[in-house]
């Protein structure tokens, strides 16, 4: 592979890593708790963070970019998956930094994307109502909440088990 598309997608690696990574930590840690202390507010919010802004989209492309590109460079630096390097400390770095990015995608794209849906478009029909959620809706509200907590719980736990991976496997 020239240098030129090693840089591109080492680029494209790392930018799209660092923006799917750092959102998904910013949101566990800061947005989806704001958000509820918005009380009747928050699911307007999340309808807009879904459906307006788009993020379930935002961090599908992100991730994927992320994933694509890394495949490239994982398969060019191993000499197209050579077990003797895959057996070296960096190579097992990468490698454990690897499956757990695709973990998270996998997590990500089959578990969180269809409850941020259904959550978005609940957010979308109380805010058509005007008024708070009737008790269905709130006890589906609630159940989505606790299962997307657990769900996001694990993801951020994959991409932090990554990013330490993949940033310090050249030293191992």
């Amino acid at each position: 592979m020239s240098a030129q598309l090693l840089i591109l997608f080492r680029a494209i690696h790392i930018v799209a890593g660092a923006l799917w990574a750092g959102t998904a930590i910013f949101y566990f840690f800061l947005v989806e708790p704001a958000a509820k202390t918005l009380g009747p507010a928050a699911p307007k919010f999340m309808q807009a963070l879904i459906e307006k802004r788009r993020y379930p989209l935002y961090m599908n492309i992100a991730s994927a970019l992320t994933i694509i590109a890394g495949a490239l460079l994982y398969w060019n630096t191993s000499g197209g998956v050579q077990m003797i390097w895959v057996q070296s400390g960096p190579g097992l770095g990468f490698t454990i930094g690897s499956l757990a990015a695709i973990g998270a995608y996998l997590v990500g794209f089959f578990t969180l994307r269809p409850r941020a849906e259904r959550m978005g478009k609940l957010g979308q029909q109380i805010g058509m109502s005007g008024g708070a959620p009737d008790p269905a809706q709130a006890a589906e509200l609630q159940r989505l909440d606790l299962e997307m907590r657990s769900i996001e719980r694990i993801d951020v736990i994959l991409l932090t088990i990554s990013l330490l991976t993949m940033a310090t496997a050249r030293y191992w």
